[in-house]
């Protein structure tokens, strides 16, 4: 949840310190997967609260963008080549 991230932030910077206190030969990517497999919880309770900020934003008249815009600008951000015109 958005009000607990310094909280959780602090907590990940210590469990780094402690990886790296115990001479860990994981790389940053490593320990990063290790601390969401022991910490399920924190990504589950974001993903809850991003879909309920989702449902709250269409629910107060918010339509968002048509798809195919989404796409394009995807397609344009990570440079994929669209299929078809």
């Amino acid at each position: 949840m958005a009000t607990e991230q310094p909280n959780d932030l602090t907590q990940f910077y210590q469990f780094m310190g402690e990886q790296i206190d115990r001479g860990t030969d994981k790389s940053p990517e490593d320990l990063l997967d290790l601390w969401r497999e022991l910490h399920p919880a924190d990504i589950e309770d974001d993903l809850i609260v991003a879909a309920q900020e989702a449902i709250d934003d269409m629910e107060a008249g918010d339509q968002g963008i048509p798809a195919a815009e989404f796409f394009k600008e995807f397609r344009e951000r990570f440079g994929i080549k669209a299929d078809r015109p």
